[in-house]
């Protein structure tokens, strides 16, 4: 995961690169900031894929039905090869924008998306008590991945910055007042 503020980021040139996105209007900046970090978490989908474990094909058996008449569908009942892979399949990517618009800040995740496979990814991960030893995935991801992140990061913030100005400048998404002036 990955988190940048208005301000106080660790790293000198995504600090300076979010100061310049903190004189734009927020509206325009917390969209091209966001935008960027979904773009620079992209790199981590085929490293996590690459660390998962790849689940075997296996014989699955269909529900076996029946008509009105309590007789057996033909079809049905009938073994299928299920293939494998749904948790590498499912490695994903999310960037939002949390908070209010002075005070908020954007995050990146790569991971997997919800539901079952983030239950496997769960118990791959920490294990479980009837048998599955603990893979600590994310620490392997962190340590193959972590450096690349913020120089990338910093390269799709600063490839960000003149779309965001030219935005404004163009006057297409404008400042509205609302009648407060």
């Amino acid at each position: 995961m990955i988190s940048l503020s208005w301000s106080g980021n660790p790293n000198r040139q995504i600090a300076a690169l979010m100061s310049r996105f903190h004189e734009l209007p927020r509206h325009i900046a917390k969209k091209h900031v966001q935008a960027a970090v979904k773009r620079a978490m992209k790199d981590g989908v085929p490293v996590l894929k690459a660390l998962t474990p790849k689940g075997s094909a296996k014989n699955v058996r269909n529900a076996v039905q029946r008509d009105t008449r309590g007789r057996f569908l033909t079809g049905s009942g009938k073994k299928m090869r299920k293939r494998g892979g749904a948790l590498r399949r499912s490695v994903t990517t999310k960037a939002k924008y949390v908070g209010r618009n002075r005070d908020g800040f954007v995050y990146g995740v790569v991971g997997y998306k919800a539901g079952m496979e983030s239950r496997k990814a769960i118990w791959l991960e920490f294990g479980t008590s009837r048998g599955i030893e603990p893979r600590k995935i994310i620490d392997k991801f962190r340590a193959r991945y972590g450096g690349p992140a913020a120089a990338r990061m910093a390269a799709e913030l600063a490839a960000a910055l003149p779309k965001a100005a030219a935005e404004l400048a163009a006057g297409k998404n404008p400042v509205r007042d609302y009648g407060r002036s």
